[in-house]
């Protein structure tokens, strides 16, 4: 029987978001939930009592945010470009940063020793130099932008997701969707392009299973698309989750429950959680909220 899931708490409280919440992440030992805003603010939430535990306060809108471990590091992309490290103690709480990208960061993906950033056409990767208090971060590398075809040459570049995974003939490799120009994978310890495969339409968002087999995709013009992933640069599409996409509004999608079920937004304040196998649905109401 699927799955089936029931409101648990509503995290809300006097010091937390006053503006739209844009983030949100769960830590990986699944105690903590932090969220990101346009109001600058970062909060992190204590789940099992819904208790209100940290709250950063910057002067751009918080857009990403990516756990870095279990022990209170958590770093966060801003509207300005600023990446910045947060690190919550028990009596502490400290926050640096540094100004890392033209546009604003976006997304973010780290593998335990290296972050990639990526903001609009560039993608940035930084090895963590520390771990203390506070992580430090080194510039490795600026990874070359995707290449034009026929068909994308008036097209913006804009990465829209980054995933670690790996290849027989290659132990790190970087996934990055773009907008317009397919799925690019680059060499973990290189940083040298392997190959890239064009998908038709336009990549809002991706999520990529644990063992790299399976990409989903939110595309733009036909809704949420499922591919194998062979050889790294080879996609096979399997099928296709349809959703409303007559307003051509980006929206997210994640694989969740060990890769066996795909949770997706909605312009209409629900969210829709379908079960990879049987592709049965089901619809969580959040809000009431619209988007035009």
């Amino acid at each position: 029987m699927p799955l089936q899931y029931l409101r648990h708490s509503r995290l809300i409280h006097p010091a937390g978001h006053t503006g739209a919440i844009t983030t949100i992440t769960f830590s990986p030992d699944g105690r903590l939930l932090a969220s990101g805003g346009l109001d600058g603010r970062v909060c992190v939430w204590q789940l099992s009592s819904g208790k209100l535990v940290a709250v950063c306060s910057g002067k751009s809108s918080v857009l990403s945010l990516v756990w870095l471990d279990s022990e209170g590091h958590l770093v966060c992309g801003m509207a300005d470009g600023t990446i910045a490290s947060v690190a919550i103690g028990a009596v502490f709480l400290k926050l640096d940063g540094f100004l890392a990208h033209r546009y604003p960061v976006e997304h973010f993906a780290y593998n335990g020793t290296h972050l990639a950033s990526g903001a609009h056409r560039e993608v940035k990767i930084w090895a963590r130099a520390s771990e203390g208090e506070c992580s430090c971060w080194s510039f490795i590398a600026d990874l070359p932008a995707p290449r034009r075809s026929s068909y994308t040459t008036s097209c913006d570049i804009i990465a829209t997701s980054l995933h670690w995974t790996s290849g027989a003939s290659h132990p790190s490799v970087l996934l990055v969707t773009y907008l317009s120009h397919g799925i690019v994978a680059f060499d973990g310890r290189t940083w040298a392009r392997i190959g890239g495969t064009s998908v038709p339409g336009r990549i809002a968002d991706a999520s990529l299973t644990k063992d790299g087999r399976i990409l989903a995709v939110s595309n733009m013009l036909t809704g949420f698309e499922l591919f194998a992933v062979k050889g790294l640069i080879e996609v096979e599409p399997l099928f296709c989750f349809r959703q409303d996409v007559a307003r051509g509004r980006p929206l997210p999608v994640r694989f969740v429950h060990g890769d066996h079920a795909l949770i997706s937004g909605t312009l209409h304040g629900d969210v829709n959680l379908w079960d990879v196998y049987s592709r049965g649905k089901q619809v969580l109401t959040v809000g009431s909220m619209c988007l035009p």
